[in-house]
């Protein structure tokens, strides 16, 4: 579903623009969430969080995982969502152009895709 102008216009007023270096912390596995991102220019590195795969004698275990954002992508909802430490760790992979929500702004602006992005995690716990 679409956002009208209006919806646009509210989300882009909730939006605070952030800009991270090379090798530069956004996001501490373990830490206390309060920010949601969108990448709007580069790329960044998600690592520490946990995937499950099932080795070669069928025994399920647990690796740490490496997975890489690039413009258009999220992060940062899980915490916000499940009201939880953060999974992960994202570092920035040469410069990194975001726009973040706070909490209060995620839940207000945000509310309407909440299912959607509680689907989408169900794919990174496996």
């Amino acid at each position: 579903e679409h956002l009208d102008k209006w919806e646009r216009l509210i989300i882009a007023d909730a939006l605070e623009a952030v800009v991270y270096e090379d090798g530069e912390t956004v996001i501490k596995k373990g830490e206390i969430g309060d920010d949601f991102y969108i990448i709007v220019e580069g790329t960044a590195l998600v690592t520490d969080h946990k995937e499950e795969s099932v080795d070669e004698e069928g025994q399920e275990e647990e690796e740490q995982g490496e997975n890489l954002l690039e413009s258009s992508e999220y992060f940062g909802e899980i915490s916000l969502i499940l009201d939880i430490p953060r999974a992960a760790t994202v570092t920035a992979r040469g410069q990194l152009r975001c726009v973040k929500l706070d909490r209060s702004r995620f839940e207000r602006v945000l509310a309407p895709c909440l299912e959607i992005m509680r689907e989408r995690m169900n794919h990174y716990q496996g």
